[in-house]
C-alpha cells in the first residue's frame, strides 16, 4: 500500500480567467490579468455550467477578497472533467490570497491549489453551513496546498473548517485546517480518496472525522492537534437519511489510519461504527484528556423529528437503523485493527477513565435490520501497541457505559490484550516531543519491541443487502512518517529507527 500518495494532476487543458481584489472588474472580461474581475462570484459566472473542449484556470491574484451579503460564497452546479477541471489557483503563494467561505454545491471536477480561506462565524447561514470550506454532492475533487481557518467574530467560530458531505472522489495534500467550533475536518457519506501530509488542530470537538457510510479513505502522516476530543475517528453518529446507498451499514468502511501523530488532544485514535478499521503505526502523545487514548465503540444512526422519506427507502434496501428514529448507538464493529501504535503520556499527564474504551455487546431493536447483537469486538486484533499512560494500577479498560458511544461495559479477556501488548511496562524514549520531534531514540527503551504482523483485510463478511463495493484489503505500512523503509528501521509508532 502506498501511504504517501499524491494526486496525479497530468496534462490538463485549461483557459485562464484572472481575478484581482484591488485593481478588477466583475464588468471586465476576466481573459488577461490587466481585465481581472473583481469577486469569486464574478468568475463563477464566466463559467459555463458543462466543460467540453477545455477547463478553466481561475488564477487569483494578491489580496483579501470580500465575501457577499450573506458572508459565503455559494458557487454550484458545474460540471467538468478530471483532465479539464475548474482550477482555482493562487498566482504566487497561499499566504497571499484570503478567500471568504466558499460552499461549492453539485460540482465535477473542482481543484484547489495554494489558496487561503478564513471566515469568522455566521449567523446569516443555518447551523449546519457556517463552514469555511464546503463541498456537497460533487466529485472528483482536489484540495492541496489550502490553508483554512475559522477567527473569532461577534458569533464565534464558524462550526466546522472543512467539510464534505455526499461526495465521491475528494484528494487533501499538504493542508493546514485550523479554528473551530466543532471540527477541523468533518465527512459524511463521502467515498475513495485520502487525507495525507496535513495538519487538523485548534477545534473545540473532534480534530477530524469520516463517518455517516465514509470508506476507502487513507488517513496518513498527519498532525492532529490542540482538539477537545479525538485526534481521528472513523464513524460517529449520523442521520439516517443523510447516508447514501449502498454504504448504509456501518458508519466507516476501509479507513486505514497509519503514520500520523496526534498530540494534546482530548483523545487519540477511535473508531465507532467502523468495518476494516485499520488503526496503525501512528504516534500518539498527551493523549485522552477527555477520553480514552483509544476507543472502539458503536456508532448510531437516527432521525430528529418528523420521519423522513429517505428512511423508509434506506430501511426498504436493508440499511441499519434504530426503528423509533432515536440515535441509538447501535451501529456494531468489526473487523478493526489497532497495533503498532505507540501512546505515549509523560508523567502529569493521563486519560481520564482508562487506557482503552472498548464496548462491550449490545442488544438491538427489532425491526432495525440489526445483527440481534451489535459487538465491537468481532474480528478485533489489538496487539504490539506500547501504552505508557498514568500509574501503575490505571484500568486497562473502560467500564464506563452511555459515554461517548461506549453502551457496555467489555466482554473481552483483558489478561489477552495486556501480554499482546506493552501497558505501562516501559516508557518510550523520544528525540524531544515537547519541541515537537517524536522520533525513537535509536538504542532507547524502544529498541527491545518487535513490532507485530498485521496482515490483511477480508471483504467476505461485508453487509450483503445491499452490497457494498470490496475496499483495499492490503494493510502494509512499508514507509514510516518520514518515508523510510520500516524494513530497515523497524519501530512502533509513526516514526522508526534511523540514525
Amino acid at each position: 500500500m502506498n501511504v504517501n500518495p499524491t494526486y496525479t494532476i497530468g496534462d490538463l487543458v485549461l483557459k485562464d480567467l484572472w481575478v484581482d481584489p484591488v485593481h478588477g472588474d466583475d464588468a471586465a472580461s476576466g481573459i488577461t490579468r490587466a481585465q481581472a474581475v473583481r469577486t469569486l462570484g464574478g468568475a463563477w459566472a464566466r463559467i459555463p455550467r458543462e466543460g467540453a473542449a477545455h477547463g478553466w484556470r481561475v488564477l487569483f491574484g494578491p489580496g483579501r477578497y470580500t465575501p457577499p451579503d450573506s458572508g459565503q460564497w455559494v458557487l454550484e452546479d458545474r460540471v467538468y472533467a478530471p483532465d479539464r477541471p475548474i482550477v482555482f489557483q493562487s498566482v504566487s503563494d497561499a499566504d497571499s490570497v484570503e478567500l471568504p467561505a466558499v460552499f461549492f454545491n453539485r460540482c465535477r471536477g473542482v481543484y484547489l491549489l495554494d489558496l487561503t480561506f478564513k471566515a469568522a462565524g455566521n449567523d446569516r447561514v443555518i447551523p449546519s453551513n457556517n463552514i469555511v470550506l464546503h463541498f456537497a454532492e460533487s466529485q472528483d475533487l482536489l484540495v492541496r496546498g489550502v490553508k483554512a481557518a475559522g477567527s473569532e467574530g461577534p458569533h464565534g467560530l464558524p462550526l466546522l473548517t472543512f467539510k464534505a458531505n455526499q461526495c465521491l472522489r475528494i484528494y487533501v495534500e499538504d493542508c493546514d485546517f485550523s479554528n473551530a467550533a466543532a471540527n477541523a475536518l468533518d465527512y459524511v457519506a463521502v467515498q475513495y480518496g485520502h487525507i495525507v501530509r496535513s495538519r487538523f488542530h485548534k477545534t473545540k470537538a473532534e480534530c477530524m472525522y469520516v463517518k455517516g457510510g465514509s470508506a476507502y479513505f487513507l488517513i496518513a502522516g498527519n498532525e492532529m492537534f490542540d482538539g477537545k476530543n479525538h485526534g481521528v475517528l472513523a464513524g460517529q453518529g449520523t442521520g439516517f437519511q443523510f447516508m447514501v446507498p449502498p454504504w448504509l451499514h456501518y458508519e466507516a468502511y476501509d479507513i486505514k489510519i497509519v503514520n500520523n501523530v496526534i498530540h494534546d488532544a482530548g483523545g487519540g485514535i477511535a473508531t465507532t461504527g467502523g468495518y476494516n478499521i485499520l488503526m496503525a503505526w501512528n504516534t500518539c502523545y498527551r493523549v485522552g484528556s477527555n477520553r480514552d487514548t483509544i476507543v472502539i465503540g458503536q456508532g448510531g444512526h437516527g432521525w430528529i423529528g418528523e420521519r423522513p422519506a429517505k428512511v423508509d427507502e434506506h430501511f426498504a434496501l436493508g440499511g441499519w437503523c434504530n426503528p423509533r428514529g432515536k440515535e441509538a448507538y447501535d451501529i456494531p464493529c468489526r473487523n478493526v485493527r489497532v497495533c503498532n501504535n505507540l501512546i505515549y503520556n509523560p508523567d502529569g499527564y493521563e486519560s481520564t477513565f482508562a487506557h482503552i474504551g472498548l464496548s462491550g455487546p449490545m442488544p438491538t431493536e427489532p425491526g432495525s435490520n440489526l445483527p440481534p447483537v451489535a459487538r465491537c469486538d468481532e474480528g478485533l486484533v489489538l496487539r504490539g501497541n506500547v501504552i505508557w499512560n498514568g500509574p501503575p494500577d490505571k484500568p486497562l479498560l473502560d467500564d464506563v457505559e452511555g459515554m461517548y458511544h461506549l453502551a457496555a461495559r467489555p466482554t473481552v479477556d483483558a489478561a489477552a490484550i495486556r501480554r499482546e501488548n506493552w501497558i505501562n511496562t516501559l516508557r518510550p524514549d523520544l528525540a524531544d516531543p515537547e519541541r515537537g520531534d517524536f522520533r525513537p531514540v535509536s538504542g532507547g527503551s524502544l529498541s527491545g519491541v518487535q513490532a507485530v504482523a498485521i496482515g490483511d483485510f477480508d471483504w467476505s463478511d461485508a453487509p450483503q443487502r445491499p452490497p457494498v463495493p470490496c475496499g483495499n484489503l492490503d494493510n502494509a505500512v512499508v514507509v514510516d512518517r518520514a518515508g523510510r523503509s520500516r524494513a530497515t528501521g523497524n519501530c512502533v509508532g509513526a516514526y522508526g529507527f534511523h540514525e
